[in-house]
């Protein structure tokens, strides 16, 4: 890195930090709540530093929020787990349970947008199609970007959607206890607050994981046509069911009619409609759209960090923003969760795809180029690699 870019890009993270203090310094100051924060742990990441800050207790969010505002993070987390001793060793902590927590990443989703924009930029000549890695042009390398568009997201809250269901229906979490988040990147996150479910060990938590994704289901368990049975001796179908039997029915109906193939079915279902092999094609496809789709990692962590509700996430400096209930369908993270205030900044951007930002689109940016944008499209797009402030 030649010393020019060195001055622009610690200029640039000056400038980013100086952007997240004002938020975190703001009157009144960000909504960030935290159940039980006595027992918590407290982590978080600082601006050019490469080693995560762990092991702090607060006694209360005020006392939170104004070692926020002192020492700015780049990232802030809070453990999922109740401790005796929160500021202890993590040997000397006295764990006494955990809320029960969901991660639903759309990178983990394969989805089909991914491959429309899978991006690779130069820092000089921005986006580059090199098969070797390097810039074609200056032989600089190429750095990954991690791009997130509406698609990803509707990929993502689907997931939601189904886990939040499950949850209700087959566990009987109450709506109360269940706290839903935008990670303030490319996912949501699910945390349930429960006695009944907070002293669950590591194994039972991974078994809870296996139900939501159907991991080693057997269909024929669940009376459903599976394994050459004779589907005349199975229990009818009813769509109205419940657990898995009842997803995978009411799939299996959906996928009828769609194609059309058995209208009647739909009035009056049976096993013997078709046959047994055509039965196991539509439960398989059933089960593969109904399964819900959460890193097993994290949920079976007991002592999982888990990001600060309307804390700024280091990768785009959207907030980790909290969604009721009633709002997941229709919540807008592009919006919503598009918090940094500022004056507007000229910056050089490498390249960009059109995208939406805080009610307003933006480029496309196809090749490097300096404009001026409002400080939250800005630092999306520094944070993503893709944008430095233009040298004056």
């Amino acid at each position: 890195m030649t010393s020019v870019a060195a001055r622009v890009q610690d200029k640039t993270l000056r400038f980013v930090r100086a952007v997240f203090s004002r938020y975190y310094r703001s009157e009144p100051p960000p909504p960030i709540e935290v159940r039980e924060p006595q027992q918590r742990e407290f982590a978080y990441w600082e601006f050019g530093k490469q080693v995560m800050v762990r092991h702090l207790s607060f006694q209360s969010v005020g006392e939170l929020l104004r070692r926020l505002a002192e020492v700015v993070p780049l990232h802030a987390y809070r453990s999922s787990a109740y401790f005796r001793y929160p500021a202890a060793p993590m040997e000397e902590k006295g764990w006494e349970g955990a809320d029960l927590v969901f991660d639903i990443d759309a990178d983990h989703l394969d989805l089909p947008c991914a491959d429309e924009h899978s991006y690779r930029v130069c820092p000089v000549h921005g986006l580059r199609n090199s098969d070797d890695g390097k810039c074609d042009e200056c032989g600089s390398g190429l750095s990954e970007v991690e791009w997130v568009c509406d698609r990803c997201i509707e990929g993502a809250r689907a997931e939601l959607i189904k886990l939040l269901n499950v949850l209700t229906d087959d566990f009987g979490v109450s709506e109360s206890e269940i706290e839903v988040g935008f990670s303030g990147n490319r996912g949501f996150h699910v945390v349930v607050y429960t006695e009944r479910l907070r002293k669950l060990d590591q194994m039972a938590r991974r078994e809870i994981v296996t139900y939501l994704t159907c991991e080693g289901i057997d269909p024929s368990l669940l009376g459903l046509p599976w394994k050459g049975r004779r589907v005349r001796s199975l229990r009818r179908p009813s769509l109205d069911e419940p657990g898995w039997r009842g997803r995978i029915v009411r799939s299996v109906a959906s996928q009828l009619e769609r194609s059309g193939e058995v209208q009647s079915w739909l009035e009056d279902p049976d096993w013997g409609a078709l046959r047994p092999s055509r039965w196991r094609e539509l439960i398989s496809r059933a089960i593969s759209e109904e399964r819900v789709n959460v890193d097993p990692v994290v949920t079976q962590d007991v002592h999982r960090l888990v990001r600060l509700p309307w804390s700024l996430n280091g990768k785009t400096g959207l907030a980790a923003a909290r969604i009721p209930l009633d709002r997941v369908e229709d919540f807008d993270p592009f919006e919503e969760a598009a918090v940094l205030k500022g004056p507007p900044v000229r910056v050089r951007v490498l390249f960009a795809p059109r995208f939406r930002i805080g009610g307003e689109e933006f480029g496309p940016f196809e090749e490097p180029a300096e404009v001026k944008l409002p400080v939250h499209a800005a630092v999306y797009l520094i944070l993503k690699g893709l944008a430095a402030l233009a040298s004056q």
